[in-house]
C-alpha cells in the first residue's frame, strides 16, 4: 500500500512537472514571437508623442512669431500714417 502511494505521489509530481516546464517554454516562446511587435508599437508610440510635443512646442513659438510680426507691422504702419 505504502509503494502504491509513492507510486502515485511520484506519478502525479512528474506530471505537474511537465506541466510547468511546457507552459514555461509556451510562455517564453510566445514572448520571442511578440516581443519584436510590441518593442516596435512602443518605438511607434515615443515617435507620435514626441511629434506631439514637438508641434505643441513650435505652435507656442509660432503665436509668440505671430504675436511679434503683427505687432511690427502695426507700428510700421501708425509710423507711415504719421509721416504722410
Amino acid at each position: 500500500m505504502i509503494v502504491a502511494g509513492l507510486k502515485l505521489t511520484l506519478l502525479g509530481m512528474t506530471v505537474v512537472f511537465l506541466f510547468l516546464l511546457v507552459l514555461t517554454l509556451l510562455i517564453k516562446i510566445s514572448f520571442r514571437f511578440l516581443s519584436a511587435g510590441s518593442a516596435r508599437e512602443l518605438a511607434e508610440m515615443e515617435a507620435t508623442e514626441l511629434n506631439k510635443k514637438k508641434r505643441s512646442f513650435f505652435r507656442a513659438e509660432d503665436d509668440v512669431l505671430v504675436a511679434v510680426i503683427s505687432a511690427a507691422i502695426a507700428a510700421h504702419r501708425a509710423r507711415t500714417r504719421i509721416v504722410r
